[in-house]
């Protein structure tokens, strides 16, 4: 039950009222502030409802911060999700959500305040002297802040999320390079003893950070098959390894001369042994980018290849097998996609490509038939 209006008054004199009501688990609350009666009346009326329909939320939940309710949110997903992607939620966080909305009220967040901080995110603040940051980065940095207030719904701390109907910015796609079969080998024969690991990327499609954590034991050579069973990131300055999500988790097929370098790499080594060996004191091979670490950037140069990082030798291993003919679950399965979906929104200029060579092919097809008849 929710009492009359009560009249109280400010110390320089002003009226307001406060509505006493009595919560569910039979303790008191209280709401002040109103400038009216009927403004006090009319919450009282919605209290009374909810109160009756067992869908009471406590005024006084929503007085939680945001900062309290991120530390609750990120805790929650050490073990969950993988390392690296903690460390941008964490990131995210720190750089772009806490400075905002870190001491904020969860209650007193509207969606406009939250669409005009998008927005400035995207365009930067000259006044501040602050750089307009990339789609991507917004979006991140909108998703985190997304998901605790959705706990916040979850944990019935306010009635409903103020991200709705939220703008935001676009990616934009960036032009692939892909390399052809003859690229990848002359890349990987300027690679020196890293040739095998070019390989296995520009053919297999391999993330670097599989190809980081494969151990011999997971090199079937008898089957000419990959399985992809750990994956190792760079946390913090440490290499972590942590098992691939589901869909991730896969086996790949392996063209017969890949094979070969791929058993002659993993000669004499314990079947626990990493197939990749680097500097680094763990012996996990270091982070590859283009125009640092010498080799790649030297067999770039040496072999007269497009300039691409690493991770695109992925892109190409896709390109590969879609002209060889592979469809989209192959191609899915191949790289460790979640859906086939994914799969087509990526390489669709790929798909798209061989659209004339499917018409030629049906076109033939067809011409053979009208003769034979």
């Amino acid at each position: 039950m929710a009492s009359n209006p009560l009249p109280y008054y400010l110390k320089n004199g002003e009226k307001r009222y406060r509505i006493a009501y009595r919560k569910p688990d039979h303790s008191q609350g209280t709401k002040r502030g109103f400038k009216r009666s009927k403004d006090a009346k009319d919450w009282a009326a919605r209290i009374e409802i909810s109160l009756n329909d067992n869908d009471f939320i406590d005024p006084a939940s929503g007085e939680v911060t945001i900062g309290v309710l991120a530390r609750t949110y990120l805790e929650g997903k050490e073990g969950a999700v993988k390392p690296s992607y903690k460390r941008d939620l964490e990131s995210a966080w720190r750089v772009h959500v806490q400075p905002k909305w870190g001491n904020r009220a969860v209650n007193t967040i509207r969606r406009s305040e939250i669409q005009t901080w998008v927005s400035r995110l995207a365009t930067g603040d000259e006044k501040h002297g602050m750089p307009g940051r990339s789609a991507s980065v917004v979006i991140r940095a909108y998703d985190l802040l997304k998901q605790i207030l959705d706990m916040a719904v979850a944990d019935r701390l306010i009635r409903k999320t103020p991200c709705v109907d939220i703008s935001l910015p676009r990616k934009t796609r960036k032009e692939r390079t892909y390399l052809d079969e003859a690229q990848v080998l002359a890349l990987a024969d300027a690679s020196g003893k890293y040739r095998t690991l070019i390989l296995v990327l520009g053919f297999c499609g391999l993330r670097m950070g599989e190809a980081r954590g494969l151990k011999v034991a997971a090199v079937d050579m008898e089957n000419n098959r990959i399985r992809v069973l750990e994956s190792v990131t760079r946390v913090n300055r440490e290499y972590v390894a942590s098992k691939p999500k589901t869909w991730e988790t896969r086996e790949v097929p392996v063209p017969e001369f890949v094979m070969q370098a791929l058993r002659e790499q993993c000669k004499g080594k314990d079947s626990s042994a990493l197939v990749f060996n680097g500097r680094a004191h763990d012996g996990y091979l270091g982070e590859y980018r283009r125009g640092s670490y010498g080799w790649y950037s030297r067999a770039l140069a040496a072999s007269d290849t497009p300039s691409l990082t690493i991770h695109d030798l992925r892109h190409t291993a896709a390109s590969i097998a879609i002209h060889s003919g592979a469809n989209v679950k192959a191609v899915q399965r191949m790289l460790g996609h979640k859906t086939a979906t994914m799969t087509l929104d990526l390489y669709a200029d790929l798909f798209d490509s061989d659209l004339d060579a499917v018409a030629e092919n049906v076109n033939r097809k067809i011409e053979c038939a009208v003769t034979t008849t």
